[in-house]
């Protein structure tokens, strides 16, 4: 007896998943600022210092540099920054040290409230996008050389990650802007998009932007939105690595330090990290029965399951409505949204919890920020499970107190599937299930329909000796209403 066995080393995604914790922090107002007002509002930048995977956790810690805008009673505004560390543990089986895991933080909602005119109360909400792949081996059997066995296999493309690594991504660049003198920065959010992945070999070519968005305040108490791209290439060492390979990356930031100088130079420096991951298709056969005409067949035998993991594929979606506001919204300055949650309904659609924030004037010119945590839900024909969501705001002025806020979805589709495999570790022909001598026919009427392999196995014989017994066609694998002759194989 020989076993026809397939050893597949490949990496398994072990955790996606969207999460979000909070942290607070109090601060007192320095002493060369004024007393407060009114706060405006508050934003925040996080920056991921660690992410560190353990035995079935990861650890994830950081800072936020939170921005608080205010009125002080004298009119103006200020600004006045406040660091809010965190950190933020990931349970998940089947992690440990060697797991390969990119983390996406990015802050939600920051709130800031005033306890009294001296000392302020910053609640920041944080959204975690974490994708975490682990390396896997198992063994199937394709095929079993025995004498007289018959064995009914499938063909199955199976698509599977071969590799999976992580890669730091810096990106610098110095920009004049215009108009942009005597600017102070409040906020400042970054976006890595990934144009181009493509695997050569012995290596992966990346290809993108980072694109910049800052929030700044005028001298004259205006804020603007300033923003920047910048194009970069990244050639990595992808061994093993061909061209008929599909490369796939996900780009996330970790920090974005920018600095507006006074002349209107903008600095930043965007450190970052690239997951790429390397997918090649699989021909394995899959064994869907196997007998042995006459004789029972002894197996030991396991079931092996792999995660399959087909090319993504982009989709987009959309969801609208109508918030209101304490006061009639003049102008819209910015809006932002952050996805902090996404699943599927019954009927398919996408529900979308998303944060957004909403820079607006009112009447009097004066400066608002309306925060909101929003459920959507979302119409989306793409199939299977939605990663790596982006999500962008807009808004108008709907009414005499209202808000029109549209937030357009996209990212890509993860049609990821299970198919099960046989391991046969053992196979062995057991004792005679008949006794006969030579071959012998047995007149069988079929009455509803049935698999000539069906037919064949409870029988003892073979589909190809029912085919030439009965002057069957090599494509008929079913017949019904038929009266057939079976050869019994002793």
């Amino acid at each position: 007896m020989e076993l026809n066995q397939t050893s597949i080393c490949y990496y398994d995604k072990r955790l996606g998943r969207i999460a979000a914790c909070t942290e607070t922090a109090d601060t007192i107002v320095p002493d060369t600022f004024p007393d407060v007002g009114r706060v405006v509002g508050a934003f925040g930048t996080a920056a991921v210092k660690d992410q560190t995977p353990q035995s079935g956790r990861l650890l994830i810690s950081g800072t936020v540099q939170a921005v608080i805008l205010y009125e002080p009673e004298g009119g103006g505004l200020r600004r006045l920054s406040v660091p809010v560390s965190f950190a933020h543990i990931e349970e998940c089986d089947g992690v440990d040290a060697e797991t390969v895991c990119s983390v996406a933080c990015r802050t939600a909602l920051v709130e800031a409230a005033a306890v009294n005119s001296r000392k302020l109360s910053v609640k920041v909400q944080l959204c975690f996008s974490v994708e975490c792949y682990g390396r896997t081996e198992c063994v199937i059997t394709e095929g079993v050389a025995l004498p007289g066995i018959q064995l009914r296999s499938t063909q199955q493309d199976v698509p599977l990650i071969g590799q999976a690594r992580i890669y730091p991504v810096t990106v610098l660049d110095d920009v004049s802007l215009q108009d942009a003198a005597g600017l102070t920065l409040l906020h400042t959010s970054c976006q890595m998009r990934v144009t181009e992945c493509r695997a050569i070999r012995g290596k992966a070519v990346l290809k993108g932007e980072a694109a910049l968005q800052c929030l700044a305040l005028q001298e004259d108490d205006a804020v603007r939105v300033l923003t920047s791209s910048t194009p970069f290439t990244q050639i990595l060492e992808l061994p093993d690595a061909e061209e008929g390979d599909t490369a796939d990356a996900l780009v996330t930031v970790h920090e974005a330090d920018c600095r507006l100088e006074e002349d209107g130079l903008l600095s930043y420096t965007v450190s970052a990290s690239a997951l790429i991951t390397l997918r090649r298709t699989h021909q394995l056969q899959q064994i869907d029965d196997l007998y042995l005409p006459g004789r029972a067949l002894q197996l030991q035998e396991e079931q092996v399951t792999l995660h399959t993991m087909p090319p993504l594929t982009p989709f987009a979606a959309e969801a609208s409505e109508t918030v209101q506001t304490a006061q009639h919204v003049s102008h819209v300055v910015a809006a932002s949204a952050c996805c902090c949650g996404a699943k599927r309904d019954a009927d398919g659609a996408l529900q979308i919890t998303a944060a957004v924030q909403v820079l607006y004037l009112s009447d009097d010119q004066q400066l608002y920020v309306m925060q909101r945590l929003l459920p959507l839900t979302m119409p989306c024909a793409a199939p299977s499970d939605l990663t790596q969501i982006e999500l962008s705001a807009r808004a108008s002025s709907a009414g005499e107190s209202g808000m029109l806020l549209t937030v357009s979805a996209g990212g890509m589709a993860a049609p990821e599937e299970q198919l099960g495999f046989r391991h046969i570790t053992e196979a062995e022909a057991g004792d005679t299930a008949q006794t006969a001598d030579g071959v012998t026919l047995r007149l069988r009427y079929i009455d509803q329909e049935q698999l000539l392999w069906d037919i064949a196995k409870s029988c003892g014989a073979t589909v190809e000796a029912i085919r030439r017994a009965n002057d069957l066609a090599a494509d008929i694998a079913a017949v019904s209403h038929t009266m057939l002759l079976i050869p019994i194989q002793a």
